[in-house]
């Protein structure tokens, strides 16, 4: 829904058509707005990617958002059984994206936050924000280098970390500086690769 022309109308289509399907719905909302979070898990979805989470504080209120009492403040109105879908009753993944140099100056408090289930790296934004690109992130091998820091965020909370490849040579790249999560490819890239396949 961030980049995307989803509205509430959209997602709720797509939740419908969703049933029955055997592989989890995952939304990356607009923002770490309360209203939207709760929208989201509502519609039936099992994880939701937040994304500009640039503050342990800011996590913890996506966490809230998308938990019930008492880790946190989710209203109980899900939407999902009106289309035959059970209603969830476990608190879903919540990711938090890291994507500005505010995030990854204090990632390890935003990984050590209850409930923050997976760092999401969005490596476009961040690359922007440290004014470099998506392969100077990844070509980075100094001691300090901002995917490496991440990524021992991680692993110190426990907390897996996964990353927006885009292609899946990008993704490839990620997997192999030991990220555990990748979002491969988007639909658009199929499409265009598909053409191009058919086109030769």
């Amino acid at each position: 829904m961030q980049h995307g022309v989803y509205g509430r109308a959209e997602l709720l289509e797509v939740a419908r058509s969703w049933h029955g399907v055997p592989a989890a719905l995952v939304v990356r909302v607009p923002s770490s707005e309360f209203t939207g979070i709760g929208l989201a898990l509502d519609a039936g979805a099992a994880a939701v990617v937040v994304p500009q989470v640039d503050s342990a504080q800011e996590a913890r209120a996506a966490v809230e958002a998308a938990s019930y009492p008492p880790r946190g403040r989710r209203s109980a109105g899900p939407l999902a059984p009106t289309w035959g879908e059970p209603a969830r009753t476990t608190d879903p993944l919540c990711a938090v994206m890291i994507e500005s140099a505010e995030a990854l100056a204090c990632v390890e408090q935003i990984a050590a936050v209850p409930g923050v289930g997976l760092l999401f790296i969005g490596p476009n934004d961040l690359s922007l924000s440290l004014g470099t690109t998506v392969a100077g992130l990844l070509d980075d091998r100094s001691a300090d280098s901002a995917l490496d820091r991440v990524l021992a965020a991680g692993r110190a909370a426990g907390v897996p970390v996964g990353a927006y490849g885009g292609d899946p040579a990008t993704a490839a790249r990620f997997a192999g500086r030991g990220v555990d999560c990748l979002a491969v490819t988007t639909d658009l890239w199929v499409t265009a690769a598909g053409a191009e396949a058919a086109l030769r």
